[in-house]
């Protein structure tokens, strides 16, 4: 991924967005972006097909720009997910 397309250091809703938009260009799919109530976000994505290598090095590294990311299975299917934290307050801390 070029400058251009380098994760935002923003606020958390900045950073969402990107990676939520990131991962849709990626796979195809829109994911659902969602307010975790607290300021933070928590993006998930439907895996419907393994991509090649250099696609899944992509989607790894966009979602590594979140704080957490993972994969779960269900009996239906796959996911992938991240979550990106609220900001600290001015002052850094709550």
């Amino acid at each position: 991924m070029s400058a251009q397309t380098d994760p935002p250091t923003g606020d958390a809703g900045e950073r969402a967005r990107w990676i939520g938009g990131a991962l849709h260009r990626l796979t195809g799919r829109q994911p659902l972006v969602e307010d975790t109530g607290d300021g933070g976000f928590r993006i998930t994505t439907r895996v419907v097909e393994h991509p090649d290598s250099a696609v899944a090095a992509a989607v790894l590294r966009v979602l590594g720009a979140g704080d957490r990311f993972g994969h779960g299975r269900n009996e239906r299917w796959e996911h992938l997910w991240a979550e990106v934290d609220p900001q600290l307050p001015e002052g850094g801390t709550w």
